[in-house]
C-alpha cells in the first residue's frame, strides 16, 4: 500500500477516534459499547502506524488479532453481566458530532484538492500494475512463510501452546461452577 494513502486513512481513522472520544466524555452517556469501538479504532490506528514503518505487514497482523481477541472477550463479558442500557445522546454531543463531522469533510476536501498525492485517487486501472500488485503480495507471502521455518518457528509453537493451555485454564475455571456466571434473578 501506498504510504500516503495509508497516512490518509489514519487521519480519517483519528478524526473517528476523536469523535467517539467527544461522545463518551459526558459521564451520563458512558455506554461499553461506545467504549470497546473506541478501543477498536485505536487498535487498528497503531496498527496502520506500525505497517508504515515496518518492511512487513506481520507485526501489525499480530497485534490486530491480538486486540481484537480481547475486544471480543471483553464483549461478551458485557453483554452477558451489564443490563440493556439504553444509550443517551444530549444535545451538547449532538452538536460536538456534528462540529467533528463538518471537520472532517472540510479536512478531507482540503486533502483533496491541495496534494500532489491526490491524485491517486484519479488513476485509471493499468494492467502493468496489476503484474506489480500480483508480485508484491507475493513477497509478502514469502514474508508470512518465513514465520513458519526455523529461526521463527519456536515463537509460533510457543505462542500455539500458550493459547491452548489459556484455553484448557479458561474452561477448568468456568467449570468448577455447574451454572452460569450471570446471576439470573
Amino acid at each position: 500500500m501506498n504510504k500516503e494513502l495509508l497516512i490518509f486513512t489514519i487521519l480519517i481513522f483519528l478524526m473517528f477516534f476523536i469523535i467517539l472520544f467527544f461522545l463518551t466524555t459526558n459521564n451520563n452517556s458512558i455506554h461499553p459499547i461506545w467504549m470497546i469501538i473506541s478501543i477498536l479504532i485505536f487498535s487498528m490506528l497503531i496498527c496502520m502506524n506500525l505497517s508504515i514503518w515496518q518492511s512487513n505487514y506481520i507485526y501489525s497482523i499480530m497485534l490486530f488479532l491480538i486486540m481484537i481477541s480481547g475486544l471480543l472477550i471483553i464483549f461478551l463479558y458485557f453483554t452477558s453481566l451489564i443490563s440493556n442500557d439504553q444509550n443517551k445522546l444530549n444535545n451538547y454531543n449532538f452538536y460536538l458530532l456534528m462540529l467533528f463531522i463538518l471537520n472532517w469533510l472540510l479536512l478531507i476536501s482540503f486533502m483533496y484538492f491541495n496534494f500532489p498525492w491526490s491524485n491517486l485517487f484519479k488513476n485509471k486501472f493499468n494492467y502493468n500494475d496489476s503484474i506489480m500488485i500480483l508480485k508484491f503480495n507475493e513477497m509478502n507471502f514469502q514474508n508470512i512463510i518465513n514465520l513458519y521455518e526455523y529461526p521463527y518457528n519456536n515463537m509460533t509453537i510457543s505462542s500455539m501452546f500458550y493459547l491452548l493451555i489459556s484455553l484448557f485454564t479458561i474452561i477448568k475455571i468456568c467449570s468448577i461452577k455447574l451454572f452460569t456466571m450471570r446471576k439470573i434473578n
